[in-house]
């Protein structure tokens, strides 16, 4: 069953909008609705079957207006006249005016040698079709004709018996037939452009839900990229310097050991939390009764020396400056800028050779932050010729987007973007590679 098209019609022009003003909702509303149920029913039908309703009205208009139901005891009008005025309203949505012409043309005639009788109402159905269907030039030239066909009905038969009252008479006829036309074209118009607004909205809303399911979908291949890949290449590195340590002294083995495992740990906690935000899970166990999975907060930049402190265990020494005067950011920010942080100590574990050091200088220069990541290593492979604000390799020469997807500085560059803020990322003159972001606006908003 095709949708009903009631949300389409003018808030007037629906019944159902009555209930707004009417204190009780008894039988009444009940017959509104059937009403307008029946309403779409027969609009349908006359949009789907538009020919046979049009062979149907001519057949009905041809049976009252021959003589045979109204005036069996008068002389009988000229049943070729009745038909030649009639029957071209089977056409008269394909070529309203051209079937309008026709029937003035055959109403002229009749003018000429016969009188006047009821299949002259057919000019007024051709007037209508053409005020609904053709353009307004047509409209009015054929408005026109039918008042040049007044006077001239006028003139010769005077239907009321004076020819003021004729005019008048007839003149309203013609212009109820006009009216009927341009105030059904005008609520057409309307529905039809409402329509049209209804399925470019719904566009445009599947088009909004496939933008927003991508930015989440990379949201989230960031968030997991910055939990996976840095805790990942801390154990790898604290498990190297294990197996290099295991001889010749076993408790710093051990000891690398052991920070292997809190970092599995605290990768793990990260995993589950991020990805328990995507299920419903929790909610179904708060629901049944259960004690639902603790949540923790997402880490900001008052959690940077514990990054630090961890980065730290493998053996690289990460200090923290600050500059400036602090102020309290907002959540967002805090967490972009713990990104960055993550990323940038990350990518100096995998791809400098033998640092020594790496200094993490944040400065605030309230509303905004500057987040600035140096180490000291010699860098693998640089690439000539990258742009400056956002250096496109990866550290080992590889474009961003290559082999590992570009979560690395691509992913870094849209969180800086999303603060308005920019990245610049590339190896140092003296040496080393260093990362520059500034986070714009960044501000906790107060609270009255």
């Amino acid at each position: 069953m095709a949708p009903s098209s009631r949300h389409l019609y003018p808030e007037w022009l629906r019944p159902g909008s009555t209930r707004a003003h009417v204190a009780t909702a008894g039988p009444p509303d009940r017959q509104l609705d059937g009403a307008w149920r029946v309403w779409e029913r027969l609009r349908a039908l006359d949009r789907r079957f538009a020919t046979y309703v049009d062979i149907v009205l001519a057949a009905g208009l041809f049976v009252l207006c021959s003589g045979w139901v109204i005036e069996k005891t008068a002389s009988r009008p000229n049943l070729w006249v009745v038909a030649a005025l009639i029957f071209p309203l089977v056409f008269r949505r394909r070529a309203p005016m051209t079937v309008f012409l026709t029937v003035a043309t055959v109403a002229f005639v009749q003018w000429m040698v016969t009188g006047p009788g009821l299949a002259d109402a057919a000019l007024l159905v051709a007037l209508y079709t053409v005020a609904l269907e053709s353009d307004w030039v047509l409209v009015v030239a054929a408005s026109a004709i039918l008042e040049a066909g007044v006077v001239m009905a006028t003139v010769r038969w005077t239907p009321t018996g004076n020819h003021v009252k004729s005019f008048v008479f007839l003149t309203g006829l013609a212009f109820t037939a006009l009216l009927a036309g341009v105030v059904v074209r005008a609520l057409r118009s309307q529905l039809d452009w409402l329509a049209e607004r209804a399925e470019r909205l719904e566009l445009e809303r599947d088009q909004q839900a496939s933008l927003a399911a991508a930015a989440e979908r990379a949201r989230i291949a960031r968030e997991m990229h910055d939990v996976v890949s840095h805790n990942i290449q801390v154990m790898v590195t604290l498990a190297d310097a294990a197996s290099r340590a295991r001889t010749h002294d076993p408790s710093r083995a051990a000891e690398a050991m052991r920070e292997v495992s809190s970092t599995g740990r605290q990768a793990l906690t990260d995993m589950r939390r991020m990805l328990g935000v995507l299920r419903e899970e929790p909610a179904l166990a708060g629901a049944n009764g259960a004690e639902p999975p603790p949540r923790t907060p997402q880490p900001g930049l008052c959690d940077l020396e514990a990054l630090v402190e961890r980065v730290g265990g493998t053996g690289l020494a990460v200090s923290v400056e600050r500059s400036g005067r602090p102020f309290e950011v907002s959540g967002a920010a805090g967490l972009t800028a713990y990104r960055i942080v993550q990323e940038a100590l990350t990518n100096a574990l995998k791809h400098a050779e033998e640092p020594d050091s790496v200094v993490v200088r944040l400065e605030f220069r309230n509303p905004d932050i500057s987040v600035r990541v140096t180490d000291d290593g010699r860098t693998k492979v640089s690439v000539p010729g990258s742009e400056p604000g956002m250096r496109n390799d990866n550290g080992r020469g590889e474009p961003a987007g290559a082999g590992g997807g570009g979560h690395g500085l691509a992913g870094m560059a849209e969180r800086a973007a999303a603060f308005g803020g920019t990245l610049d990322a590339g190896p140092r003159s003296s040496g080393g590679w260093e990362v520059t972001a500034t986070l714009r606006d960044c501000k906790a908003p107060t609270t009255a």
